[in-house]
């Protein structure tokens, strides 16, 4: 009879026994695939939070604006730049936006004067912005902002009193200086992720708010969106490299916004951390079983060396055994491992309630992060750890295999 017979059916001798190595193999697998799904879910929640609504991949600027924001500093001829850069290799999209601070208050008659608050114009492309990942995505097609219609960050809208439907005035200074105020008509309000839309947004579409500004063809950013975020250093060169663009400052998400990219980078490192130490216990729970498992069988491996099997082919069939199990443990943790990914891909995991805390989002930088995660399912996951726990339950026997190949047998038969 074969060594892998002999294992096979060695398995089925005492089930206890093989179930519980069995259940060991499985969970450890299972933990391995679900921390990785999750783990991926968490980057990519955390990757389209930055670079989604608000910084996308790629950022165009006039080279003071970041530091004075100032109206005059802008981008002219957006109409020809839009059309070279949809037509640029790997764009996915283009969006122009215009900033100003204005002065915005209620511009319904009220019995006492409505007071202002200090708000900030954003001025966008409504069809763009309306996209997946855009500032607008969350709003329907009937509330996007055209003409003198508006959106209004939610928590600005809380300090003005002002609802949608009413109308809401604003006053500030165009691109040469000059005073103007005009009423415009609250028509969503919108909540937002981004700290500056949510508590000092006032959204426009970008043909009005260059109308309203003097900013005729004129954007102070574009942000562009690619075909993949791993490819946002080398769209960015080539944005850089268009001969409209000279003199512009043209940064990837990671030029733009350092402070989230270190963020990344820190999470990675985590995250990489902590799946080391789920490994670690779970490759220590693999070999607590197994250990356990060939001691128990001295008086066993005693017998068949007394009745003449070499000590190279009881090493194989403990191996065997080890190898067979890991198989099925795996095939069975990887399932369920995938089950549960999926499971909680739709629904999402929010961990803060999980912990028992009642906060919904965490704040970094200026923007919301949800503490829901949606995990994310990738084969790589699944076959990382059909290799890993296959391995660390074969290694986990080797020592006892060899162990029971150097036993006395007669001392071993004793009870």
């Amino acid at each position: 009879m074969t060594t892998w017979r002999i294992a096979w059916r060695n398995l089925g001798r005492n089930r206890k026994r093989t179930l519980l190595a069995l259940g060991a193999i499985a969970l450890a697998q299972t933990t391995l695939v679900f921390v990785n799904g999750f783990m991926a879910g968490s980057y990519d929640q955390m990757l389209q939070t930055i670079t989604g609504p608000l910084i996308g991949h790629v950022q165009v600027h006039h080279p003071q604006w970041r530091e004075e924001h100032a109206l005059e500093q802008s981008i002219d001829g957006w109409d020809k730049l839009r059309a070279q850069l949809t037509a640029l290799p790997g764009v996915a999209s283009a969006a122009p936006r215009v900033y100003a601070p204005v002065l915005a208050a209620s511009g319904e008659q009220r019995a006492q004067p409505a007071d202002a608050e200090a708000a900030m114009i954003l001025g966008l492309d409504p069809v763009a912005e309306s996209a997946p990942g855009g500032i607008l995505a969350l709003l329907p097609a009937a509330a996007l902002p055209q003409g003198d219609t508006v959106a209004l960050g939610r928590i600005l809208a809380n300090r003005l009193h002002v609802d949608a439907g009413q109308r809401l005035a604003l006053i500030g200074q165009d691109r040469d200086g000059f005073p103007i105020n005009d009423l415009f008509v609250v028509g969503a309000i919108l909540d937002s992720p981004v700290d500056l839309v949510q508590s000092r947004g006032v959204l426009l579409a970008i043909d009005r708010a260059a109308a309203f500004l003097a900013l005729p063809d004129q954007t102070h950013e574009i942000v562009i969106r690619g075909n993949a975020i791993g490819e946002a250093e080398a769209l960015a060169r080539r944005v850089a490299g268009m001969p409209a663009l000279a003199g512009m400052e043209v940064l990837s998400w990671r030029q733009a916004a350092p402070e989230f990219s270190r963020m990344i980078e820190m999470k990675d490192l985590f995250d990489l951390i902590f799946l080391l130490i789920v490994f670690v216990a779970a490759a220590a729970g693999i070999a607590n079983t197994a250990m356990m498992s060939t001691f128990e069988r001295t008086r066993e491996f005693g017998m068949l060396l007394a009745i003449g099997m070499r000590p190279g082919r009881v090493v194989r069939l403990v191996l065997s055994e080890s190898l067979l199990l890991g198989l099925l443990g795996v095939c069975l943790g990887s399932l369920l491992g995938s089950a549960l990914v999926w499971a909680t891909a739709r629904t999402g995991i929010d961990y803060a309630a999980l912990a028992g805390a009642e906060a919904t989002d965490m704040a970094y930088g200026g923007l919301r992060i949800s503490y829901t995660v949606h995990p994310r399912f990738e084969a790589r996951h699944v076959l990382f750890g059909c290799l890993a726990v296959t391995l660390t339950s074969v290694l986990a026997a080797a020592w006892p295999a060899l162990l029971a190949a150097r036993l006395e047998p007669a001392r071993a038969m004793r009870p």
